[in-house]
């Protein structure tokens, strides 16, 4: 059993009784692509979304946002290609400011805990993302929709096609992707929050475990976001990943 699978089952049970709007988007990333909107990659995003230029904002600290990723080693505990949102989409929501939620599930055998900090990296993609800004911590996702982009069709399909986009391509370990959207309530968020925060505690023990074994005892707050020396750590984990590559072909070869 994975470290995630009791919390995927917990989202499943906080979907009950809501009311819900189900989209299935394609597996492959190729087909994904296909009909959206806006750009997807790297370089899409121009820059900062000002808020004269801002159709409609997610998570404000003022409305309150949770965003997390539950993974596991069984595929068919997630629903590929699923989006589920609760509440407004972006179309009904101009010039308004809205509380966000967001929850992505990976499945794939070969998902392990030395890939944890890899999966974070895709959790905010605003970068690979045209008309989408975000700002964010571990838990928090503060974003921004703009103008240009809600006219061009932008949605929360948009956003999580773009997610799977982005993670499908950059994580071939990845089998089966879900992602719920929550804009509805303050309420909600909160509930959502509390499965959050059970899984943040979840994910520092994996990333601490990860280092620890490579010989670092880290003493920081794991939010790599906001981290000064994250440049450092990033190229540290560069490293650490093709030497473990080298030792698993050169494995394979004996």
């Amino acid at each position: 059993m994975s470290n995630f699978d009791e919390y995927i089952e917990k989202v499943r049970d906080y979907l009950k009784g809501k009311t819900i709007k189900e989209y299935d988007c394609p597996s492959s990333v190729d087909a994904l692509y296909q009909g959206m909107p806006v750009q997807v990659g790297p370089g899409s995003n121009p820059g900062i979304i000002l808020r004269s230029d801002t159709f409609a904002e997610l998570g404000n600290p003022a409305e309150g946002s949770t965003g997390f990723i539950l993974w596991t080693e069984d595929p068919s505990r997630v629903h590929d290609g699923r989006i589920s949102l609760i509440g407004p989409d972006i179309t009904e929501l101009e010039g308004s400011s809205q509380p966000f939620g967001q929850v992505i599930m990976l499945g794939g055998q070969k998902l392990n805990p030395d890939l944890q900090d890899k999966i974070e990296e895709y959790q905010h993609i605003s970068d690979h993302l045209e008309g989408y800004m975000v700002r964010s911590s571990s838990r928090s996702i503060w974003g921004r929709i703009s103008r240009k982009a809600a006219a061009k069709g932008f949605d929360l399909q948009t956003l999580g096609r773009a997610l799977m986009i982005v993670m499908k391509s950059g994580i071939p370990e990845i089998e089966s992707m879900e992602i719920v959207f929550v804009t509805s309530s303050k309420s909600d968020i909160q509930e959502l929050d509390t499965i959050a925060e059970t899984v943040e505690s979840i994910r520092k023990d994996i990333i601490k475990e990860y280092w620890k074994e490579k010989g670092y005892d880290l003493e920081c707050d794991l939010d790599c976001n906001s981290c000064n020396y994250r440049e450092t750590c990033d190229d540290i984990k560069d490293i650490l990943r093709t030497r473990n590559r080298m030792e698993r072909a050169q494995s394979a070869e004996e």
